[in-house]
Protein backbone atom coordinates (compact mmCIF):
# COMPACT_ATOMS: atom_id res chain seq x y z
CA UNK A 1 0.00 0.00 0.00
CA UNK A 2 2.85 2.38 0.81
CA UNK A 3 5.67 0.97 -1.37
CA UNK A 4 5.92 4.28 -3.21
CA UNK A 5 7.25 5.87 -0.01
CA UNK A 6 10.69 4.33 -0.55
CA UNK A 7 13.15 2.40 1.61
CA UNK A 8 11.90 1.86 5.22
CA UNK A 9 14.08 2.64 8.25
CA UNK A 10 13.70 2.55 12.04
CA UNK A 11 15.56 4.64 14.59
CA UNK A 12 15.63 4.46 18.37
CA UNK A 13 17.38 6.93 20.68
CA UNK A 14 17.49 7.24 24.46
CA UNK A 15 18.73 10.03 26.68
CA UNK A 16 20.76 9.47 29.79
CA UNK A 17 19.33 10.95 33.01
CA UNK A 18 18.29 14.51 32.20
CA UNK A 19 19.21 16.89 35.03
CA UNK A 20 16.48 18.64 37.01
CA UNK A 21 15.09 22.04 36.03
CA UNK A 22 15.61 21.64 32.29
CA UNK A 23 15.19 25.12 30.81
CA UNK A 24 12.14 25.88 28.70
CA UNK A 25 12.42 25.34 24.94
CA UNK A 26 15.37 22.98 25.25
CA UNK A 27 16.00 20.52 22.41
CA UNK A 28 16.40 16.91 23.56
CA UNK A 29 16.14 15.09 20.21
CA UNK A 30 16.74 16.12 16.59
CA UNK A 31 16.77 14.37 13.22
CA UNK A 32 16.89 16.05 9.83
CA UNK A 33 16.54 15.21 6.14
CA UNK A 34 19.67 15.67 4.03
CA UNK A 35 19.44 18.87 1.98
CA UNK A 36 19.90 19.21 -1.76
CA UNK A 37 23.39 20.35 -2.77
CA UNK A 38 23.32 23.46 -4.96
CA UNK A 39 26.43 22.39 -6.87
CA UNK A 40 24.84 19.09 -7.97
CA UNK A 41 21.35 20.00 -9.20
CA UNK A 42 21.12 16.69 -11.08
CA UNK A 43 20.97 14.87 -7.72
CA UNK A 44 17.64 15.75 -6.15
CA UNK A 45 16.96 14.46 -2.65
CA UNK A 46 13.56 13.12 -1.84
CA UNK A 47 11.71 13.80 1.41
CA UNK A 48 11.63 11.59 4.49
CA UNK A 49 8.15 10.26 5.22
CA UNK A 50 7.67 9.65 8.95
CA UNK A 51 4.96 7.04 9.34
CA UNK A 52 5.11 6.59 13.12
CA UNK A 53 6.78 8.04 16.22
CA UNK A 54 6.89 6.81 19.80
CA UNK A 55 8.06 8.62 22.95
CA UNK A 56 8.40 7.15 26.45
CA UNK A 57 9.11 9.39 29.46
CA UNK A 58 10.27 7.91 32.79
CA UNK A 59 10.70 9.94 35.98
CA UNK A 60 13.99 8.96 37.70
CA UNK A 61 13.78 11.28 40.73
CA UNK A 62 10.28 12.48 41.50
CA UNK A 63 9.09 16.07 41.60
CA UNK A 64 7.94 17.76 44.80
CA UNK A 65 4.50 17.96 43.17
CA UNK A 66 2.52 14.93 42.05
CA UNK A 67 1.00 16.89 39.20
CA UNK A 68 3.20 18.84 36.79
CA UNK A 69 0.60 21.19 35.34
CA UNK A 70 1.72 22.49 31.97
CA UNK A 71 4.65 20.09 31.67
CA UNK A 72 4.92 18.31 28.36
CA UNK A 73 7.27 17.33 25.55
CA UNK A 74 6.31 18.39 22.06
CA UNK A 75 7.33 17.44 18.52
CA UNK A 76 8.24 20.32 16.22
CA UNK A 77 9.77 20.98 12.85
CA UNK A 78 12.49 23.59 12.47
CA UNK A 79 11.22 27.05 11.51
CA UNK A 80 12.42 26.54 7.90
CA UNK A 81 14.58 24.19 5.81
CA UNK A 82 17.76 26.26 6.12
CA UNK A 83 18.47 25.43 9.77
CA UNK A 84 21.67 23.91 11.16
CA UNK A 85 21.34 20.72 13.18
CA UNK A 86 21.69 21.08 16.97
CA UNK A 87 24.97 19.68 18.28
CA UNK A 88 26.21 17.86 21.38
CA UNK A 89 24.61 14.95 23.17
CA UNK A 90 24.90 11.49 21.67
CA UNK A 91 24.22 10.14 18.19
CA UNK A 92 21.77 7.46 17.10
CA UNK A 93 21.95 5.62 13.78
CA UNK A 94 18.89 4.26 11.97
CA UNK A 95 18.68 0.71 10.66
CA UNK A 96 17.13 -0.42 7.39
CA UNK A 97 14.02 -2.56 7.88
CA UNK A 98 14.92 -4.50 4.75
CA UNK A 99 18.45 -5.86 4.27
CA UNK A 100 18.48 -4.89 0.60
CA UNK A 101 17.84 -1.28 1.65
CA UNK A 102 21.06 -0.90 3.63
CA UNK A 103 22.87 1.84 1.70
CA UNK A 104 25.39 4.30 3.04
CA UNK A 105 22.66 6.92 2.59
CA UNK A 106 19.81 6.60 5.09
CA UNK A 107 18.49 10.07 4.34
CA UNK A 108 19.44 11.72 7.65
CA UNK A 109 21.75 14.73 7.99
CA UNK A 110 25.15 13.22 8.76
CA UNK A 111 23.50 9.80 8.68
CA UNK A 112 22.56 10.20 12.36
CA UNK A 113 20.04 11.66 14.79
CA UNK A 114 21.09 13.48 17.97
CA UNK A 115 19.74 12.89 21.46
CA UNK A 116 20.47 14.71 24.72
CA UNK A 117 22.58 13.04 27.37
CA UNK A 118 22.19 14.90 30.70
CA UNK A 119 21.00 18.29 29.41
CA UNK A 120 19.78 20.03 26.30
CA UNK A 121 21.42 19.75 22.91
CA UNK A 122 23.30 22.89 21.85
CA UNK A 123 20.90 24.77 19.60
CA UNK A 124 23.48 27.10 18.04
CA UNK A 125 21.74 28.86 15.14
CA UNK A 126 18.89 26.34 15.09
CA UNK A 127 15.43 27.90 15.32
CA UNK A 128 12.51 25.73 16.34
CA UNK A 129 9.06 26.20 14.86
CA UNK A 130 6.30 27.60 17.06
CA UNK A 131 3.42 25.19 16.38
CA UNK A 132 3.86 21.58 17.57
CA UNK A 133 3.00 18.52 15.50
CA UNK A 134 2.26 16.41 18.60
CA UNK A 135 2.32 16.61 22.41
CA UNK A 136 3.25 14.12 25.13
CA UNK A 137 1.33 15.33 28.22
CA UNK A 138 3.34 14.83 31.44
CA UNK A 139 0.91 16.40 33.92
CA UNK A 140 0.50 13.16 35.92
CA UNK A 141 4.12 12.03 35.68
CA UNK A 142 5.76 13.78 38.64
CA UNK A 143 6.15 10.80 40.98
CA UNK A 144 9.27 8.63 41.22
CA UNK A 145 9.09 5.87 38.61
CA UNK A 146 6.12 7.39 36.78
CA UNK A 147 6.00 6.42 33.12
CA UNK A 148 4.16 8.16 30.29
CA UNK A 149 4.24 6.86 26.73
CA UNK A 150 2.61 7.97 23.50
CA UNK A 151 2.58 6.56 19.98
CA UNK A 152 1.56 8.45 16.87
CA UNK A 153 0.69 6.21 13.90
CA UNK A 154 0.53 9.10 11.47
CA UNK A 155 0.47 6.90 8.39
CA UNK A 156 -2.58 5.00 9.69
CA UNK A 157 -4.60 7.66 11.52
CA UNK A 158 -3.85 10.63 9.30
CA UNK A 159 -1.35 12.13 6.90
CA UNK A 160 2.29 11.13 7.53
CA UNK A 161 4.78 13.80 8.58
CA UNK A 162 6.99 14.83 5.67
CA UNK A 163 10.52 16.16 6.15
CA UNK A 164 11.54 17.87 2.93
CA UNK A 165 15.28 18.14 2.18
CA UNK A 166 16.89 20.35 4.82
CA UNK A 167 14.01 20.14 7.31
CA UNK A 168 14.65 19.03 10.91
CA UNK A 169 12.32 17.30 13.37
CA UNK A 170 12.93 17.91 17.09
CA UNK A 171 11.52 17.24 20.56
CA UNK A 172 11.36 20.20 22.94
CA UNK A 173 9.75 21.32 26.21
CA UNK A 174 7.68 24.54 26.16
CA UNK A 175 7.97 25.05 29.95
CA UNK A 176 10.83 24.72 32.43
CA UNK A 177 10.87 21.36 34.23
CA UNK A 178 10.61 21.09 38.01
CA UNK A 179 13.57 21.60 40.36
CA UNK A 180 13.76 18.01 41.62
CA UNK A 181 12.57 16.07 38.60
CA UNK A 182 15.16 14.05 36.68
CA UNK A 183 14.03 11.84 33.84
CA UNK A 184 14.82 9.71 30.81
CA UNK A 185 13.29 9.82 27.33
CA UNK A 186 13.17 7.18 24.60
CA UNK A 187 12.30 8.26 21.06
CA UNK A 188 11.55 5.88 18.19
CA UNK A 189 10.91 6.79 14.55
CA UNK A 190 9.69 4.76 11.59
CA UNK A 191 10.35 6.49 8.29
CA UNK A 192 10.84 6.03 4.56
CA UNK A 193 13.67 7.51 2.49
CA UNK A 194 12.75 8.59 -1.02
CA UNK A 195 15.53 8.55 -3.63
CA UNK A 196 14.07 11.46 -5.61
CA UNK A 197 11.44 14.16 -5.30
Amino acid sequence: MHDDYGAPFSLTAQTQTIAAALAANSIVFAAGAVANVASTPNILRGPLTISAMRMRFTAIVGSAAALLVGRCLQVFKASNNAQAMPTGGATAAPIAKRTLNTPADNGLIGGLARVATTGALTAGTFTRGTVPLATLDLASSGALGAVMAQEWQWQVTGAPVILDPGEILCVSNPAVFDLLLTWQLTVELDYYRRDSV
